[in-house]
């Protein structure tokens, strides 16, 4: 059975289907002179995850970067990008060659990081919305790459402020989006933030009702003293392994 992507930006694509489906020949690749649909694909797939702020000079402007020709910042963004997941040929081999080509692993990778990227994008928008309905007044930082990934985790998050102070909406599939900011933010940026041993937060930050804000968090919870500002941990357990996406 042909695999599929899971994505809407790869899908429907015959030349980016039939990369997918094979069996990893290294013959199949995007790469220069491949159709321009095909290659915007890609690249704005790799611009969105945040691979052009890896490059040097890094390129901030889309219209920069997806352009439809599979030039030396594409093949350099590629290379990043396989570089840092180790998607070298032979794949069997423990070591191999790295090249800036974009061939079915390296799609297959990026298709279930767009999935969940778009939906994150998503969550992350009307967790926004809700939250300023409810005068948490909650405004996006960047307007470029509002919605980023969280290396070493399987979540993603928007920096904005929150109440005039600064923060993040955090997502992770499973478990939702939450805003966490202010003193509470800082000190759970301090720990390692979502790939540290808090995780990610399961709650908004709320009042206690004894003088505390508080926001609960994976595998722990942290407070703010309302009257004086200041920030403690009240518990942390150890948190469970999880498998990485980015």
């Amino acid at each position: 059975m042909a695999r599929q992507f899971m994505s809407s930006r790869f899908a429907g694509d015959p030349v980016l289907e039939d990369i997918l489906n094979d069996p990893d020949t290294g013959t199949k690749k995007l790469q220069p002179g491949s159709p321009p649909d095909s290659v915007r694909r890609l690249q704005k797939a790799l611009f969105d995850l945040g691979w052009t702020l890896r490059i040097h000079p890094p390129l901030y402007e889309e219209a920069d970067f997806v352009v439809g020709n599979y030039g030396p910042r594409t093949t350099e963004a590629v290379l990043a990008y396989k570089t840092h997941y180790d998607i070298h040929f032979p794949p069997a081999a423990p070591v191999g060659v790295i090249d800036g080509l974009a061939g079915p692993r390296t799609f297959a990778r990026l298709d279930e990081q767009c999935a969940l990227l778009d939906e994150a994008i998503a969550v992350i928008n009307q967790r926004i919305a809700d939250l300023n309905a409810a005068g948490a007044a909650v405004q996006p930082l960047l307007q470029r790459f509002a919605t980023l990934p969280i290396e070493r985790t399987s979540g993603t998050h928007s920096l904005a402020t929150v109440a005039g102070a600064q923060g993040a909406i955090l997502y992770k599939r499973g478990i939702g989006a939450f805003e966490v900011h202010g003193g509470i933010y800082d000190t759970y940026l301090n720990q390692g933030y979502a790939s540290g041993p808090f995780g990610f937060p399961i709650s908004d930050e709320r009042a206690d009702g004894a003088g505390f804000r508080i926001a609960n968090f994976e595998n722990g919870a942290i407070r703010c003293e309302l009257a004086t500002g200041v920030v403690s941990v009240v518990w942390l357990t150890p948190g469970a392994q999880e498998t990485p996406v980015f």
